[in-house]
């Protein structure tokens, strides 16, 4: 893919928390009306109009709080799966492997009906509220 060539990381991407250069990605619209989505930290110039675009300019500590919110809504799915795992395993070594197969079928099938969507309308209500920021071409 071409585009990809016009993206370059910002100078002291080494300094930031690997948490934030993994974070959600932000979009950047440009007035020629070209759109990318980029990381933190990254540098985009529109290939059209030549603007170049830094993700630097958003404030760190806001970008942050947004990164720590999506983190805090992955960490409930992981660890539902974390303990259904366990318990699959340690009925496997009691040698209760059917009732282990039968609890992990019970555990996906009631955690896509009633978990996940719960967590997601959580999750979707937690960002309605999300940060929006203007940043200026350099």
């Amino acid at each position: 893919m071409g585009a990809s060539s016009a993206l370059t990381p910002v100078d002291g991407e080494a300094d930031l928390p690997r948490s934030i250069r993994r974070g959600p990605p932000i979009t950047i619209g440009c007035e020629c009306g070209e759109r990318r989505d980029l990381h933190y930290g990254e540098r985009w110039t529109c290939e059209k109009c030549g603007r170049t675009w830094n993700t630097r300019r958003i404030p760190l500590e806001d970008y942050a709080t947004l990164r720590r919110m999506q983190l805090r809504y992955r960490r409930v799915p992981l660890a539902v799966a974390a303990i259904v795992i366990a318990a699959l395993i340690a009925l496997v070594i009691l040698g209760k492997a059917f009732s282990g197969i039968l609890l992990f079928g019970l555990a996906a099938i009631g955690w896509n009906t009633y978990g996940r969507p719960y967590w997601k309308r959580r999750y979707l209500r937690a960002i309605e509220n999300r940060p929006s920021w203007t940043i200026e071409p350099e």
